[in-house]
């Protein structure tokens, strides 16, 4: 390569770079969007947690966002605020749970408590006060 056809290609060539990395960081931002947003649950809601939160017969746990009006799963509104958590997919099928309390608590029909560790992002069973 000599040093004119350097000198003629090369801003050309750094206009191109650019371009593509901003297309590909604008495309990658545009997938975490979507995944942000999913439909409005799509099982039947079995019973109600914490305030604006449902958990649907598919095993899902979904969280209404009142500043964009949707629905998104617990752990796509955790991302919304900036926290990385994975409580789904839950420890047991949704038909088991008797009770939840909050995204983090929960009961099932045979007497089995689970916490949701934080620190640790999964889930333990912890017993229950008589074992």
């Amino acid at each position: 390569m000599s040093r004119a056809w350097a000198r003629r290609f090369a801003p050309g060539m750094v206009a191109i770079l650019a371009a593509a990395m901003i297309l590909a960081f604008a495309l990658s931002r545009g997938d975490q969007a979507r995944a942000a947003v999913r439909p409005a649950p799509a099982g039947n809601v079995l019973l109600a947690w914490g305030v604006g939160g449902v958990l649907t017969d598919d095993g899902n746990l979904w969280q209404y966002r009142p500043e964009s009006r949707k629905w998104v799963t617990v752990d796509q509104s955790f991302a919304l605020d900036g926290e990385r958590r994975k409580v789904l997919p839950l420890p047991v099928s949704a038909n088991q749970i008797a009770q939840m309390q909050g995204f983090g608590f929960l009961v099932t029909r045979s007497g089995a408590c689970w916490i949701y560790d934080l620190d640790k992002n999964q889930w333990q069973r912890i017993g229950t006060p008589d074992s």
